[in-house]
């Protein structure tokens, strides 16, 4: 009955967000001799396309900056987001 697709919709929308961090730790990381982490914030689209991404707390390193933009950038395309799943995110991305 209806029940049973809402709790599964439910079920989906809340393994969303793993779905969406395990697509973006098979990237592999970038091989940057820099300290710290860049926090890179990101919106998904409802075509599991990037909706937005930049970077949120810089590493104080560029070049781990824009590595890590493309760790996000290169994950796409994601799962279509299902309803009422969160679709905004952010994630670290460590320098070496």
């Amino acid at each position: 009955g209806a029940a049973a697709g809402q709790a599964q919709g439910n079920a989906a929308a809340s393994n969303y967000p793993g779905q969406v961090m395990a697509r973006i730790s098979r990237v592999p990381r970038p091989r940057i001799a820099a300290r710290g982490a860049a926090v890179i914030a990101f919106s998904i689209s409802g075509n599991g396309r990037l909706a937005s991404v930049g970077v949120a707390r810089s590493s104080g390193s560029n070049a781990l900056d824009r590595a890590a933009l493309q760790v996000v950038q290169r994950a796409q395309p994601f799962p279509p987001p299902p309803q009422g799943a969160r679709t905004s995110f952010t994630v670290h991305v460590q320098g070496r």
